[in-house]
């Protein structure tokens, strides 16, 4: 049993655990140079990563927000700022003008990533309401930082696929405007989403 047992562990060891190469040298006569060489095979084994934060960390999503003030002419004008019916004013029948101020516009954004090939692309999704408000192509996205992660597209109207740069942090801003003419879009609050995806391959 005892003889079995060794047996066995030997086969275990022999099946279970890889052997370093072994080599001999000889020379029957004594003399001479032998040699004898051993290779060891190395492997590194790094997890492939990718990292991207816009705005907050964790599960917080910024809202950026635009409030637009009216103004009725004649300069410099009636401004309303309060909920209220039937108010005399001034107006000389000429178009209200409309002031566009974004809160919360400017985001802190992030990536790194160690896969050899990466980009990043963006993807806005349906409005509430779907009709009357600025479209996509209004709302335009400048990057900025000493190594800017790169936004997919200049306006949310043209996301696109864009490349990131390999074991490098990028880090900055995004500062998102609104451009267009505010006087053709129709009252209302107007609400959606824009979600951003970083791929390494």
């Amino acid at each position: 049993m005892k003889a079995l047992a060794l047996g066995s562990a030997l086969a275990l060891t022999y099946a279970g655990h890889a052997l370093a190469e072994s080599q001999y040298g000889f020379s029957s006569a004594g003399t001479g140079t032998v040699t004898a060489t051993a290779k060891v095979n190395l492997s590194v084994v790094i997890p492939k990563l990718i990292l991207l934060k816009v705005g907050s960390s964790n599960a917080v999503q910024d809202t950026v927000t635009w409030n637009a003030t009216l103004t009725i002419p004649p300069t410099p004008g009636t401004t309303p700022t309060a909920t209220a019916n039937n108010v005399q004013v001034p107006w000389d029948g000429t178009a209200p003008t409309v002031a566009v101020t974004p809160t919360g516009n400017v985001l802190s954004v992030a990536a790194w990533t160690n896969a050899g090939t990466a980009n990043i692309n963006c993807a806005v999704g349906a409005w509430s309401p779907a009709a009357g408000g600025p479209p996509n192509a209004n709302f335009t996205v400048t990057a900025a930082g000493a190594t800017p992660v790169p936004h997919p597209g200049a306006n949310l109207g043209a996301c696109a696929s864009t490349t990131l740069t390999p074991n490098t942090l990028l880090s900055g801003t995004w500062t998102y405007a609104l451009t267009g003419t505010a006087t053709a879009w129709s009252a209302g609050t107007y609400t959606g989403s824009v979600t951003y995806t970083a791929t390494g391959v």
